[in-house]
């Protein structure tokens, strides 16, 4: 019997899709770019981006508990007693649940993104990379290399000890690598480029650290 899909891979197969998706795995992977939704932004959905959950955030959850701060320490002795004398329970029931939350879940948001995620699909979304990467999958292949790429250029870009006209250098320089055949850096005048502001960059660190 074959396992049901995710909501993620069914949004992955349809093609008109397939841009949004990669999107996503550039704005939620690797695992440590999602962050807890604290407060709603303005045009952000109350919901989960693939699956439709209703999400909720810290300032809601936090919000309805001062609110129903008497109602669930009035319930929550008792549910839990009921759970230790091995009684059925409902998660309906929780206090949390009934007074705070009503089935909504915590809302995870992405890097320069605008779409908000449950913490179940961004797991299956990493689920979906690693067995693209391992089946082959050339469009996950392909996002995964350019995220990687991204990452190194970005070290150069955020750096402080770079000025603008070096960084400038590095954005031409990235952009010469993505039109480039074999994604990677072709000219050696380009990669002595990068070397000498690798350079300067370690320097500047070790000054700093010396300080």
């Amino acid at each position: 019997m074959s396992e049901e899909k995710t909501a993620i891979q069914k949004l992955y197969d349809e093609p008109k899709a397939k841009g949004f998706v990669n999107h996503l795995i550039g704005a939620y992977l690797p695992i440590s770019k999602p962050q807890k939704v604290w407060s709603w932004k303005p045009g952000l959905k109350h919901q989960c981006n693939v699956c439709g959950a209703k999400l909720i955030s810290i300032d809601e959850v936090l919000g309805g508990m001062m609110k129903e701060d008497e109602k669930l320490r009035a319930e929550f002795a008792p549910f839990l007693q009921k759970q230790l004398r091995g009684e059925e329970t409902k998660v309906e029931e929780h206090p949390m649940y009934k007074h705070v939350t009503h089935g909504r879940i915590q809302a995870w948001e992405g890097e320069e993104s605008n779409t908000v995620l449950c913490l179940g699909c961004i797991q299956d979304l990493l689920h979906m990379v690693q067995n693209g990467l391992l089946y082959g999958d050339k469009n996950i292949t392909w996002r995964v290399n350019k995220l990687r790429r991204e990452g190194v250029f970005d070290v150069f870009k955020n750096n402080p000890y770079l000025d603008d006209e070096e960084k400038k250098n590095v954005e031409q320089i990235e952009k010469r690598v993505e039109r480039s055949q074999h994604k990677k850096v072709t000219t050696f005048a380009d990669l002595g480029v990068l070397q000498k502001l690798k350079a300067k960059m370690e320097a500047e660190n070790g000054k700093e650290g010396k300080d």
